[in-house]
C-alpha cells in the first residue's frame, strides 16, 4: 500500500539530491507516483539528475521505474531495493564504529586547505577542514529526515522485516553521524594549539586519537561494542 504522504516525501529527496534539476511530482490514479523533469533543461543535465533520482528514490526501498514516456515512476516497497537499503546502512554504520579515519582526514583536509591557501592560518584551516570532514556525517540524517511523515509499513513479511531493520540501522547511523561529527568539531578546535607542539602527520593523529578516548570515551565504548546485530 502506498502511503499518502509519498508525493511530498519524493518531492523532497528529488529537490535535495537534484536541485539543478528541477521537477514535478503527481500522483498516479493507480498508486504510485511519477515524476516529471523540466523538459527544457539541456538533455545530458536533465539524464545526469533523473539518474540521481532514480539511485536514491530506489535506495529508500522503492520500486522505481520509467513510464513509456520515460519518466520516472514510483512505487510500492521493493523487497531488493530494501534489502539493498539494509546492505549500505550496515556498511556505513560498521565503518563508522571506528574514528581514527575521520581524524586522520581531517588532516588531510587541512594539508589541502593550505596548499589552496598557503596564507591562511591554523584556525582557518581547521575549521574548513572540520566543516568538509563533519559534511560527510550528514548525509544519512539528512536521508532519514526526508521520510518524516512517511507510514513505512509493507503487509508482505518479508518487506516487514526489512523495513523494521532499515529503521533499526537508522538509528544506530544517526547516533554513530552525530558523535563522529562532534569528535571532529572538537578535533578541529583544538589543532592550532597541537600543531605547535607536535610535528608530524602521525603526532597529531595519535594526539588526536587520545584526546577523543579521553573527551567521548563512554559513546566510543557504546559505538564499538555495538555489532549492529538484531
Amino acid at each position: 500500500m502506498v502511503s499518502a504522504d509519498l508525493r511530498q516525501v519524493v518531492a523532497r529527496i528529488c529537490a535535495r539530491i537534484a536541485p539543478q534539476t528541477p521537477a514535478r511530482v503527481d500522483m498516479l490514479a493507480g498508486g504510485g507516483v511519477r515524476v516529471e523533469t523540466d523538459p527544457a533543461l539541456e538533455a545530458r543535465h536533465r539524464w545526469a539528475g533523473e539518474h540521481r533520482m532514480l539511485r536514491e528514490l530506489r535506495l529508500v526501498g522503492w520500486q522505481v521505474g520509467r513510464s513509456r514516456r520515460g519518466h520516472l515512476q514510483v512505487g510500492g516497497w521493493s523487497t531488493i531495493n530494501l534489502a539493498h537499503r539494509v546492505q549500505v546502512l550496515t556498511i556505513a554504520a560498521q565503518a563508522m564504529r571506528e574514528v581514527a579515519p575521520s581524524l586522520a582526514m581531517l588532516l588531510v583536509c587541512v594539508d589541502d586547505y593550505h596548499r589552496a591557501y598557503p596564507h591562511a592560518g591554523v584556525a582557518e584551516a581547521a575549521a574548513a577542514a572540520g566543516a568538509v570532514v563533519s559534511s560527510w556525517y550528514q548525509r544519512w540524517p539528512r536521508r532519514v529526515a526526508d521520510l518524516e511523515g512517511l507510514d513505512r509499513h509493507a503487509d508482505h513479511l518479508v518487506a516487514h522485516v526489512l523495513l523494521r531493520r532499515c529503521e533499526e540501522l537508522e538509528q544506530q547511523v544517526l547516533t554513530l553521524s552525530e558523535l563522529h561529527r562532534r569528535i571532529v568539531d572538537d578535533a578541529a578546535s583544538c589543532l592550532g594549539d597541537l600543531m605547535s607542539r607536535w610535528g608530524s602527520g602521525g603526532e597529531l593523529s595519535a594526539q588526536l586519537m587520545r584526546r577523543a578516548r579521553r573527551r567521548f570515551a563512554d559513546e566510543l565504548r557504546t559505538a564499538t561494542s555495538n555489532d549492529g546485530g538484531s
